[in-house]
């Protein structure tokens, strides 16, 4: 599993989306942090669990860490998280956040 940003990511507005594989992160900026979207499909034909750690950074210090744990996600259905990230040291908020895959794993 790459652990690298995306090459080019895409911009939709105010939000970056990233694809790492068939893995998708959405990163849109807001005054009080960094909302992040992910979503993983699952393809095979067996329930898949899957878990995922994702660390948003930009300049000036903001780095926030979202790991996150998908037990059983269902043949064809996609596993879908998101919540708002806040830098608990109160670093800014990045006009142009960048998203890495730091740990990625299933089974």
């Amino acid at each position: 599993m790459a652990t690298m940003p995306a090459v080019a990511p895409k911009r939709q507005g105010d939000t970056k989306a990233y694809k790492f594989g068939d893995i998708e992160i959405l990163l849109t900026p807001n005054e009080l942090g960094v909302y992040t979207a992910i979503h993983i499909p699952n393809p095979s034909r067996r329930s898949i669990y899957f878990s995922i750690t994702v660390r948003v950074t930009g300049p000036r210090g903001y780095a926030v860490t979202m790991k996150r744990e998908f037990p059983s996600v269902q043949p064809g259905d996609s596993a879908r998280e998101a919540g708002l990230l806040i830098d608990e040291d109160g670093a800014p908020v990045p006009t142009d956040p960048v998203a890495q895959i730091v740990a990625f794993e299933q089974s």
